[in-house]
Formats: C-alpha cells, structure tokens, sequence
C-alpha cells in the first residue's frame, strides 16, 4: 500500500490547478468561403491545416449542403448533391478535418431542410429539426467516442433569420418570435436527446444558439437576445460582434448584456457564452497597425471577460473589395479579413494570436491581510483591497499564465480585469497599482509565488496563501490605514503582502 500511496501523491502533485485553461482552446478561427488557395490540398483542409500551425486547437466551419461548392470550392468535389447534413460530415473532406487535432470544432448548422420561421414551427418542423440534431449529435458521439473532442452545433447570426424578409425598421411580430424560440428549443432537445441515449465518455456535443444585435437589444428592441433567448435552454449562447463596432468597452458591455439574457445552462452552468465572430476589415479608415490594435484589444477584452471561446473571422478573407473578381485577387482587392493575405504573407494578427496560445488561463479572487477582495474602481481604474465579498467581476481577475498549463508557485503570470485590462505598476506615484494597461509588458507582468501550507513549490490551488512579486522584485500589498490601494514598496514579503487565492470556476 505504501508504493500505491506515494505513486497517487505524486500524480497529485503533477496535476495541474484545477479551472486551467490553454489560451489554444479559447482562442479559434474560422475557415469559410475565402477566395484564394495556396496548395493543391481540399480547402476545407487547406484551412484548417493554417489554423493548426498558428498554435490553436479551435476551428469554425460550415456545414451547408445548399452551399458547399462555394464555401469550399477549390480542389473540392461535392457531388452528389445532397440536403442531409449527418451525409455531408461523412465525407472524406470532414473526415480529414475531424482526425486533426482540434480540440473543439464548430460547426454552423442551418435550419433542416423546409423549416420556415417567419410564421412559427409547425409540429412536422420542429420534429424535423429536432431529428436533423438528433442524428448529427448522435452520429458525432459514436463516430468520436474516446476522442476527447467537442463538436458544437449552431446557427449562424440568429437575428438575421429572425428579421429575414421583412422591411428595415419593421420588429418581427409574435408568431415569428416564437418560432424561434421553438426552433432552437427543437436543437437543443434533439442534441440532448443523442446525449441521453448514449452517455459518451470522452467526447462531447454541445448546442449553441448565436446572436448578432445585441446593439439594438441594449437599445431596448425586438431582438433575438431580448425576446428569445430567455426562453430557450441552449447548452451555450454565441455572439457574432459587429454590429457593436471595434470598441473594447462597447463589447464587454455587450457581453454583460448578453450574459444577462441567456439562461444559466445546465452543462457550463454562467460559462456559457462565447465570442462567435470578431475582427476588422482594412478598408475601415484606420492604418495597418491601428487596424492590429484593435483587434488585438478586442482579443484582450473577450479573454479578460472570460468568454468560452473567441472566434476570429478569418483564415482566408472571404469578402472582396468588387463585388465580383476576376482571377485570383491580390491583397488590394480583399477587404482584409484575414490571418493568411493572397500574396501568402501572414498579416499581423497571426503574431498577435500566435504570441497568446501557448498561455494558459484562470480565473481567481484574491483576499488580503484584512479578508477584504481586491477590486478595480471603474472611475480611476486603482486597484484597492476594499470588498467584503468577491460578487463583482471587477473583483475576478483573469490570470494569464505565460508558462502555460497549471498554476505553479514561480510562474510568471499578467492579471487582466473584467474588460480585459492588465493591472500594471505604475512608476512615480508611489509603486500604485492602476488596470489602465492594454498589452502585457514588463509592468504588467508579475511572479506568483506561494508561500506556506505546503511548501512553496509545486502547484497553486483554491485557497492556497500566495504573494506577488514584480520584474523589479517589489511585492505587491494593500496599504495599511488608507484605503486599501494596492502598491508595490517592499522588497521582502510579510502578512500584508501575503493573498489567499479563490479560484473562480463560474
């Protein structure tokens, strides 16, 4: 017993904190539709093989029977034509794409052959929604089964076919409403439905259900989100984001909006919402570098929210500047959706995202010395000791871990805020702690280090008693008789720059 003993104590101590999460299973891209082709592989593959050399293990496609020679048209043969999606996964192209090594595969599903929301679900269409559901969900659970993967099936922005047909300005009336309610309802119960059946082990297929007005619904409109969405159970809720502009605030509150309205989910409990679609074209009036920046910072806020996954579109632009071209276009005639440009050249973005996958994530609270939560004020972003109680996302922190995997006592890690802001030491005001900083350089990046229980080595977990030092080796502590503002003064550490770590699981 002794041997079997020490081995299970030390497989306990090589586990990884729990709640860890690898940046390359958050961050994903979509491949679609692009115009432009760089080998003579089948483009489905083609893309995906991009993706998978960026570092991320997160992909988006398109199952679309009525579309796919457009979708994915070179070096590509779809023939037989066909309506049924469970047939068309099937297929050598899919096959290919779902023996890489993805972690998670999205996959837009359109409403099943005949269904028509605009005067609600009739029974027969809803049976026939649910049946197409049922026989994918099914079909990937066995076919998969002992993989370790998780295939998600959703529609693609769900505000589109809720308002499809009608006039500009025009809210869609009762009957529609509650057609697609019913409508993703019928998903849900049909995925549930495979699940129930079949109790998988080591592989997973979740529903989701996407969005895409999210601006007009905090207006307070006739939206998906806002007359939908609270009355459906969906495993997950994805937002398509670019109705809402480029600005990192405007999407974290879009974000907190959306949160709001979806229901809590039996399968991820609150962390069920995801990022579905986001980027920037080039021809928006801004530089280059400008147009990096800003999808780098929309990057940052999605993360520091603490979205499931976050969806950059794409790998190849599919959108070119004439509405027709001629030939295979150069860069000057795409709009710039892009992580792999027609010259075959990487834009920018690829370095941004690249330079973030090979982190990890978690979520945590931190209470000091006198038990109160660090937390962010929203008015002068300082970063104080002041809660009694770790309620608010201001007082969560998102802890970006730049080594990677499980939280390990001498990790060097960077701490993001709600919006996705790094706490950062700010020189010449007395070692103050401010979230004011949008990229994580040598400021923003700090050494956790344990102390206590245990020992100081090893794996930092819930409730562990840890302490923060910077690149300049100042420890990090609330002050004591004023406000609880956080600074950076002493070089060695003692109880008041001493943290309990909560982990935060939702």
């Amino acid at each position: 017993m002794r041997p079997l003993r020490a081995a299970l104590l030390l497989l306990l101590t090589l586990l990884p904190a729990a709640g860890a999460v690898e940046i390359r299973d958050v961050l994903g891209v979509s491949h679609a539709a692009g115009k432009y082709n760089f080998s003579d592989e089948d483009y489905l593959n083609e893309g995906a093989d991009q993706i998978l050399d960026l570092g991320s293990r997160v992909i988006k496609v398109f199952v679309d029977p009525a579309q796919m020679d457009e979708l994915y048209r070179f070096n590509s043969n779809w023939s037989p034509l066909t309506t049924d999606v469970v047939e068309l996964v099937q297929r050598p192209y899919f096959q290919q794409l779902f023996a890489k090594p993805f972690f998670t595969i999205i996959l837009e599903i359109p409403p099943a052959p005949l269904v028509q929301l605009d005067d609600g679900l009739t029974a027969e269409e809803a049976a026939a929604e649910r049946d197409q559901m049922y026989r994918l969900a099914r079909y990937l659970l066995t076919a998969y089964a002992g993989s370790g993967k998780t295939f998600i099936l959703q529609n693609w922005e769900g505000d589109h076919l809720l308002h499809a047909g009608l006039p500009a300005g025009t809210a869609p009336g009762p009957a529609r409403i509650q057609g697609m309610i019913d409508w993703w309802n019928a998903r849900q119960g049909g995925v549930q439905a495979a699940r129930h059946e079949l109790r998988p082990r080591n592989v997973d297929v979740a529903h989701a259900c996407e969005v895409n007005f999210l601006g007009a619904a905090m207006q307070g409109k006739v939206t998906a989100t806002n007359d939908v969405l609270p009355f459906t159970r969906c495993d997950l809720y994805s937002y398509s984001s670019w109705d809402v502009g480029f600005d990192p605030g405007e999407l974290v509150r879009a974000l907190d909006y959306l949160e709001s309205k979806a229901p809590a989910s039996r399968r991820f409990g609150r962390q069920n919402v995801y990022l579905g679609e986001y980027g920037m074209a080039k021809n928006t009036g801004t530089s280059e570098e400008e147009r990096t920046e800003r999808i780098r910072e929309l990057t940052e806020a999605a993360l520091g929210w603490g979205v499931r996954y976050a969806v950059y579109w794409q790998v190849y632009c599919n959108e070119p500047v004439p509405e027709h071209l001629a030939g295979r276009p150069k860069n000057s005639d795409m709009r710039g959706f892009w992580l792999v440009r027609p010259d075959g050249l990487r834009a920018r973005m690829w370095n941004v995202l690249a330079g973030q996958v090979s982190a990890s994530l978690h979520r945590g609270a931190f209470s000091g010395f006198a038990n109160q939560y660090l937390a962010v004020h929203p008015d002068d972003r300082a970063v104080a000791a002041e809660r009694w109680l770790p309620g608010s996302p201001w007082s969560v922190f998102t802890i970006k871990d730049w080594n990677g995997g499980g939280l390990e006592s001498g990790d060097v890690i960077t701490l993001q805020t709600h919006d996705g802001l790094y706490l950062a030491v700010e020189r010449g005001v007395g070692g103050r702690v401010h979230a004011r900083a949008s990229t994580a350089g040598r400021a923003e990046k700090l050494i956790v280090h344990k102390v206590g229980g245990d020992g100081p080595e090893g794996p930092i977990r819930h409730g562990d008693s840890i302490v923060f030092e910077t690149r300049d080796h100042l420890y990090l502590a609330p002050e004591v008789g004023g406000h609880g503002l956080l600074r950076a003064l002493r070089t060695v550490p003692g109880p008041a720059e001493t943290f309990r770590f909560l982990e935060q699981d939702e």
